[in-house]
């Protein structure tokens, strides 16, 4: 058996290296190598910027918002939150709690204008956000106090303000007068400049202490929406149970970071599959040239085979010779596929950098995608997939001349030649 596939080995190396005039066949089997191992590299390379991309969102969505957030189920607001904050804390699973208000207001600089997300909260819950205070880029968030604010650096560059200048927020929460209501207008110290990377954010978010949030949009002392981190995303829907059970005689209901972001991160995995779809057909191309130029090796060599049919190589022994052949393209193009896209997708945003600036062209987009940088993450998972898939691509396109090289009878063959 070992001689055997040692022989069949060989024959096949021996058509692998043609000579002469068939040289064509040469070119072929390059064209095919090249096809699977870009396929390869290029469908490794495109799964980990997805993957990168869902990972990213996720941490900076749900860092900023939380895994579950308890909304009142009236407009008066949360006037109850300390009990709550109790019942909350009992949880295992929870490791923060943080109750803020939110509103729509119109942001101010010297010169120019934005619309804004305002969020208030204590100083206590700013600092215990990662996302915010591991990305201070400028002034500091440490203890903010009445009129300070801390806003996201996009919007700061659009309202061109830094530490130490003033912020005006427009609200439409205003007084009542006899004229109508009069929008609320307040300016404060902009003490702090963050930014997480995500153009979402970062353009629109101001964070103000609780106190002056709720003088600003005329509130008492309540609470508009509570933002529960857990340790363990995937227990979301667990834990919102619980929570719905232990908060059921309070005028509240919760939702958790699946249905608030349940269309993103659909799309994410719709575009990550058809992407995987779409850029499989490469690797069907290349298999395409396998088989044909199998078929063409096959019929250059049919006077040989026949030969060897008639010297006592069975059917079955012939048609190893072209799987291996076909396998060997397979293998060694797959394996250095697998190489170049491991080496090339951590660096998938340095390669943008450099492509933006040589072709001065913008790849991708912050006010599309969200991010400013392009992400990568590299998953074993999709290394296999994408390896098992070009294999497997190879291994059938033998198929079909491997049946070829022996459906002819070497007598008949020998006969024609």
């Amino acid at each position: 058996m070992v001689r055997s596939l040692f022989l069949e080995w060989w024959i096949s190396k021996r058509y692998l290296r043609p000579k002469g005039k068939e040289r064509f066949f040469s070119i072929i089997t390059v064209l095919s190598f090249f096809g699977i191992s870009s396929g390869v590299t290029i469908l490794i390379v495109v799964m980990s910027v997805m993957n990168g991309l869902r990972s990213e969102l996720f941490d900076k969505i749900v860092g900023l918002n939380g895994h579950i957030l308890i909304h009142p189920s009236s407009e008066k607001g949360i006037d109850n939150s300390s009990e709550i904050y109790e019942l909350l804390s009992e949880i295992e699973e929870v490791t923060n709690i943080i109750p803020m208000l939110e509103s729509q207001v119109l942001a101010m600089g010297e010169s120019q204008s934005s619309g804004a997300l305002l969020r208030g909260l204590s100083p206590k819950s700013l600092n215990s956000l990662n996302i915010i205070s591991s990305n201070i880029i400028s002034g500091d968030i440490n203890n903010i106090q009445s009129g300070e604010a801390v806003i996201g650096s996009r919007l700061a560059s659009s309202l061109r303000l830094y530490p130490g200048d003033n912020i005006t927020l427009l609200s439409p929460r205003g007084i009542s007068s006899p004229f109508g209501t009069i929008p609320r207008s307040l300016s404060f110290d902009v003490k702090g400049v963050f930014e997480i990377g995500m153009t979402d954010y970062d353009g629109s978010v101001v964070f103000l202490n609780i106190e002056d949030a709720r003088k600003f949009l005329n509130l008492g002392e309540v609470y508009g929406v509570i933002e529960v981190m857990l340790s363990d995303a995937d227990k979301s829907l667990v834990v919102k149970d619980e929570i719905d059970l232990k908060l059921k005689k309070y005028n509240v209901y919760s939702r958790d970071w699946r249905e608030t972001n349940a269309s993103l991160a659909e799309a994410m995995m719709v575009e990550k599959n058809v992407m995987l779809l779409v850029l499989s057909l490469i690797l069907i191309i290349a298999g395409i040239n396998i088989a044909s130029g199998l078929v063409m090796l096959i019929k250059d060599k049919g006077r040989e085979i026949s030969i060897l049919r008639a010297m006592g190589m069975s059917k079955l022994k012939a048609s190893r010779v072209f799987i291996i052949s076909g396998l060997k393209i397979g293998f060694s193009a797959t394996f250095w596929g697998v190489l170049a896209g491991v080496l090339i997708s951590p660096y998938v945003e340095e390669i943008r950098l450099t492509l933006s600036y040589i072709f001065q062209v913008t790849f991708f987009n912050p006010e599309f995608y969200f991010l400013s940088q392009l992400p990568s993450e590299l998953k074993i998972s999709d290394v296999t997939l994408v390896s098992l898939m070009s294999i497997l691509m190879s291994l059938l396109s033998t198929i079909y001349p491997s049946y070829r090289a022996i459906a002819r009878d070497p007598v008949e063959a020998l006969r024609n030649e």
